[in-house]
């Protein structure tokens, strides 16, 4: 499973199969899931530090896993970039190729529904309960009881807090303290440093991409 994967399933809602993920965030915060997971696998990785980090292709090999493949096709061939292009290249249509990626491995299904009883419309149902359930209970247990984040959870937290989607999660009185502890752990001494710069990295990415997306149907609207 990769960490665009197992976000999404955290964030479709499991009795309704509606995301919980809106449109103006999916495609960057998806977008740096793959970030991360192809700067892990050693096809991507940050050159330069903070707001001067560049993202540079160390790789051209094939990914294994189809959806990561499908999304480093759209940079695989580019220079240096900065975060936020990579992320916006790599979150197109990002939302509709996860689901996708979820359906083909059995961790969802495809339930048809009705908008208002009349718009034809989809929902995805989850499947495989018990992994959205054990993450789910590990990324609390590391918000609000100091288990130390891993591989998988670390980035999930990382890519929460940046999209404010940690709350989620928390009930409301545990929400302050949830985000505080989400920043220490996008910090922390669980990844490598090519992990950390490239958390820092998409962090930064996708709040200037929900920034945008907000602004620019702000403007649509008017």
């Amino acid at each position: 499973m990769t960490t665009a994967e197992d976000l999404l399933l955290i964030v479709t809602d499991p009795l309704t199969g509606k995301p919980q993920l809106d449109a103006m965030k999916a495609d960057p915060v998806l977008g740096g899931a793959h970030l991360l997971d192809l700067v892990a696998a050693g096809h991507l990785a940050l050159d330069g530090e903070r707001r001067k980090a560049q993202v540079i292709v160390v790789s051209h090999a094939p990914v294994s896993d189809p959806l990561l493949e499908q999304a480093f096709s759209r940079v695989r061939n580019r220079g240096r970039q900065t975060p936020r292009n990579t992320v916006t290249r790599l979150g197109k249509q990002a939302r509709k190729h996860v689901y996708a990626s979820l359906v083909a491995k059995g961790q969802m299904r495809v339930r048809p529904t009705k908008v208002m009883g009349i718009f034809p419309a989809s929902r995805h149902e989850v499947i495989d309960t018990a992994r959205r359930h054990d993450l789910v209970n590990r990324v609390r247990a590391s918000l609000l009881h100091d288990q130390p984040a891993d591989a998988e959870t670390g980035p999930l937290i990382g890519l929460l807090a940046a999209a404010d989607l940690t709350k989620l999660l928390v009930d409301k009185p545990d929400r302050k303290r949830a985000k505080a502890r989400a920043k220490v752990i996008a910090e922390g001494d669980w990844a490598s440093e090519g992990v950390r710069k490239a958390i820092q990295a998409a962090q930064s990415a996708v709040t200037a991409g929900i920034l945008a997306a907000t602004a620019a149907s702000a403007s649509g609207s008017n």
